[in-house]
């Protein structure tokens, strides 16, 4: 009797050896998991080129260790997706993605239509599961008009963190600039466009579990920190954040070349 009670206990003690390391197996595993690393996509803005981001990413990447620049996504100007990878990455890396609209001054509709196609490359041939997406200018309302349009489509990558650097959600009030510029963005710009007015009439359709991180600038000649702030309106406020950089030195298109951005973005994304 007492030689079957100590195999009772000793079996008892086993079981529950073998469930603590099934548990701290699972734990591990979800740990992992977790710390999976994302990709971020760069998206440029009006009249954008391969050079609106390149320096920023040169930094991220030489200067301070973020990760890798490893694809880059060209939509030429009949909207199809040419992908090349300027360096290898592994599971391990951070990864940077640029994208490229040779059409840099199409609509809104016409661009998010084109960034939808890039991610689906992405998923698709890249078997890129989730992202960050980082956007300069007239990129941060393409990226908005995206999520409100795609994002729920289960053939994109799922999107963590959207930064919108000197975006203008109310529209470029500087009537000189919009003048002597062309393309269907040009309208899309002015405000109380059409298509300023359907970012903020589909709200709704924004999804909730982004984080978002809204950055102006006080020297920035072309998006009014107002407009940039306006991006609130659209987001969920629990999911939203903003720095307004009270610097006259830094313009609308320095914001991409300045430390202090690179330090905003970096703390937001990983932490660092």
């Amino acid at each position: 009797m007492k030689k079957n009670s100590i195999m009772a206990v000793f079996i008892i003690v086993l079981i529950s050896f073998s469930y603590y390391l099934l548990s701290r197996s699972d734990s591990a595993r979800s740990q992992n998991n977790d710390s999976e690393h994302t990709a971020t996509v760069f998206v440029h803005g009006y009249k954008g080129t391969l050079h609106s981001f390149q320096s920023m990413l040169y930094r991220f990447e030489h200067e301070y260790g973020w990760g890798k620049k490893s694809l880059i996504c060209r939509v030429t100007k009949e909207g199809n997706v040419l992908v090349t990878e300027p360096s290898s990455y592994d599971a391990n890396d951070n990864v940077f993605i640029q994208v490229h609209f040779e059409s840099n001054r199409a609509s809104f509709k016409d661009t998010s239509y084109w960034l939808s196609k890039v991610m689906y490359v992405l998923k698709e041939k890249y078997d890129i599961g989730q992202m960050n997406i980082v956007s300069h200018s007239m990129g941060g309302l393409i990226t908005t008009k995206y999520l409100e349009d795609y994002s729920k489509d289960s053939s994109y990558p799922k999107v963590k963190k959207f930064i919108a650097i000197g975006s203008p959600f109310n529209g470029l009030k500087n009537r000189q600039y919009l003048e002597k510029n062309n393309g269907e963005a040009k309208y899309d710009l002015m405000p109380n466009s059409k298509a300023l007015q359907d970012l903020y009439k589909h709200r709704k359709d924004f999804p909730t579990e982004v984080e978002v991180y809204a950055i102006a600038g006080t020297g920035d000649q072309l998006v009014t920190v107002k407009s940039a702030q306006a991006l609130e309106k659209i987001v969920p406020a629990s999911n939203y954040k903003e720095t307004i950089i009270d610097d006259r030195s830094i313009s609308h298109s320095g914001l991409h070349e300045s430390v202090k951005v690179d330090r905003l973005v970096g703390n937001f994304l990983w932490n660092n």
